[in-house]
């Protein structure tokens, strides 16, 4: 008897946690779509920017009713107070994802044959004016989906199971909304699943939710508007710069980009290794209880 109450109890944490990350999702899901819905017909250069603002706004509201609200979690728990600093972590990991990301194209040209080539037209305005939409629906794009897999149901999750049981149920669920991408294959699958890994990784660091956000950013900006290579198998086509894919999918990505390929992984599995060591060596961090 003693060991079916004790059993209850332990499944009862994880149950009433993802009853709290449904009610979440309920209410991001259902104002983001709403939201979706206001016959604004914006610039069709900034569609990126306006269909992530209405989840911003929608994940963002889930964020302050469901976690604050309701479960009275500070704004520490949830990642927006680091202890480094807000400004500080944002721009360290907009720095470090995009350090990340010019290796691993540089991997890719080296090792896989790709290539970054000029395509013989280039003005300063032109790619100015295709590269700001973008690059505000980088931010706010790299922002909704911080909020919907770390953040708080990161925390949540990792106050019911433990930070890395969290980790690897999040990561999961990264990458299979990922699985519809085009030209989405196992290889692009297990590496966004790794991608997830890395974030959370930030999420627990002393930069907390400010740096995954920019990491996210830093790493997606780069690849697209440094570039021009597709992100997560969609390409952003701009003035000046072309990226051809080498002839081995495995190494560089092929059409997904090279988070499709090696390059991705080995660039993934060293950035989550140095947050981990960073955060092993911090006072403080917030982990997960």
């Amino acid at each position: 008897m003693t060991a079916r109450v004790s059993f209850a109890h332990r499944a009862r944490a994880p149950a009433v946690a993802v009853a709290w990350i449904a009610a979440f999702a309920g209410v991001g899901v259902g104002v983001s779509v709403l939201l979706n819905q206001l016959p604004l017909h914006p610039d069709p250069r900034w569609w990126l920017a306006w269909t992530s603002l209405a989840s911003v706004l929608g994940f963002g509201l889930a964020t302050w009713v469901v976690g604050r609200l309701l479960e009275r979690r500070s704004w520490e728990a949830m990642g927006w107070r680091p202890p480094t600093g807000f400004p500080c972590a944002l721009l360290l990991g907009a720095g470090a994802g995009a350090v990340m990301a010019a290796t691993a194209v540089a991997l890719a040209v080296g090792a896989g044959r790709a290539a970054v080539a000029a395509r013989g037209e280039w003005a300063g305005w032109s790619w100015t004016a295709a590269a700001l939409p973008l690059s505000a629906g980088f931010l706010l794009a790299a922002l909704t989906e911080e909020l919907m897999f770390r953040g708080y149901p990161l925390r949540r999750l990792a106050d019911a199971v433990g930070a890395g049981p969290a980790t690897a149920i999040v990561g999961a669920g990264f990458a299979l909304v990922h699985l519809g991408n085009p030209s989405a294959t196992a290889f692009s699958t297990v590496n966004v699943g790794l991608a997830g890994v890395w974030l959370a990784a930030a999420f627990f660091s002393p930069g907390a939710m400010p740096l995954a956000w920019g990491a996210h950013f830093g790493w997606n900006a780069t690849l697209a508007l440094g570039f021009a290579a597709p992100v997560s198998g969609y390409a952003f086509p701009l003035p000046a710069l072309e990226y051809r894919p080498g002839p081995h999918a495995w190494i560089d990505g092929g059409a997904f980009g090279p988070e499709g390929g090696i390059v991705a992984t080995l660039v993934m599995l060293g950035g989550t290794a140095a947050l981990v060591a960073w955060s092993r060596r911090a006072p403080g961090v917030q982990a997960a209880s």
